[in-house]
């Protein structure tokens, strides 16, 4: 198995921890990633899993001409490279690779052999390069001409173009997102069919050699112990002795503040709700501190917190506000709805 970024815990990156369990019951499994948070750690420890991953955690570069340069891609694919030797004898033994693909992930493939069956799992296009949303600010308005970003862009999107051709003529390959949303986004990116017979079932292929012949489905996972409809003796305990949860009512909401996510819309809620908002994700906080200080709104801002401290806070809110813009459904109000919190979504991009 095969992730650039497990440092990121997001929501693909939680659901791939999430599986590791069911996975290592049928496989014996090697974990590769350039960046292993403790989450990961522990539960490769206790699943017995060999985890193989950088003495340096690799980090994404950032900035405006690191993006545009398409320095993550490269970075990642030196990264990989140095790594190679430490897998390169697991690789040899292997009956399969599984691949979950983000920015930094397609590089690896160049060292995974093409006779070795893959399942590249992509959560979604690089939306930096083929949605505007990540180019406006907060409040809707373009950080510059779009113009622009599609000039300053034209490297960045002949690299990942380059990489996704790769996959894409790959024989013993399966390509699938998790949610039809991201599937049909993704194949129109590449001009790549997809595939409405193959939602989470028996793959389909365009020659004989296996290659792919469209775009499936792979669902999320919720693991249903760690989001318990009652809470567990060591859930109560963590939130009592909580020192960052709300006295009062809330709202959460989960996620990089940005306009992508709807993190202005959520302030809107939470003011006329006349309820305090819960933000747990970091991103563009400043902003959405000085606009929750605008409209009056009063605004939590929490730094990273662990596993049941997120599954608490999520149970005692009012409701979770979940506002994304050119998204599918996301794992967070499938988590909320297991703990019984309501979870407010909109269907921008179909939730399908």
């Amino acid at each position: 198995m095969f992730h650039c970024n497990m440092g990121l815990l997001g929501g693909g990156q939680r659901d791939l921890i999430v599986a590791l369990p069911e996975h290592a019951k049928r496989w014996d499994i090697t974990m590769v990633t350039l960046n292993a948070p403790d989450l990961l750690v522990d539960k490769c420890k206790e699943l017995d899993i060999e985890l193989i991953t950088p003495p340096q955690p690799w980090q994404e570069p950032r900035g405006g001409i690191k993006e545009i340069t398409a320095a993550s891609g490269r970075s990642s694919r030196k990264a990989w490279k140095r790594l190679f030797p430490s897998f390169k004898e697991q690789l040899q033994r292997a009956d399969a690779a599984f691949v979950l693909i983000t920015v930094g992930g397609l590089e690896v493939l160049e060292l995974i052999p093409r006779t070795l069956p893959l399942f590249a799992h992509i959560l979604e296009r690089n939306k930096g390069i083929y949605d505007d949303v990540p180019h406006r600010n907060m409040d809707g308005s373009f950080k510059r001409p779009m113009w622009m970003n599609n000039l300053v862009l034209s490297y960045l999107r002949r690299w990942d173009k380059k990489w996704h051709h790769v996959l894409w003529n790959r024989p013993n390959t399966i390509i699938s997102a998790n949610t039809p949303t991201s599937a049909r986004k993704l194949a129109a990116a590449h001009n790549w069919p997809t595939l409405n017979s193959w939602i989470a079932g028996s793959p389909e292929f365009r020659d004989e050699e296996k290659r792919p012949a469209g775009v499936g489905v792979l669902w999320p996972a919720i693991n249903p112990h760690a989001w318990p409809t009652e809470p567990t003796t060591d859930e109560v305990n963590v939130w009592e002795h909580f020192d960052l949860k709300p006295i009062t009512p809330y709202l959460l909401t989960i996620g990089s503040a940005c306009f992508m996510k709807g993190s202005f819309e959520a302030l809107t809620v939470a003011h006329a709700s006349s309820m305090a908002l819960v933000h747990v994700g970091g991103g563009e906080t400043d902003n959405m501190k000085k606009k929750a200080t605008e409209m009056g709104v009063e605004l939590i801002v929490m730094p990273r917190i662990d596993e049941l401290e997120i599954v608490s806070l999520v149970r005692n809110a009012h409701a979770l506000i979940a506002i994304a813009r050119t998204e599918g459904f996301g794992l967070t109000p499938m988590e909320a709805i297991m703990v019984n919190t309501p979870a407010l979504v909109v269907d921008d991009a179909g939730f399908t």
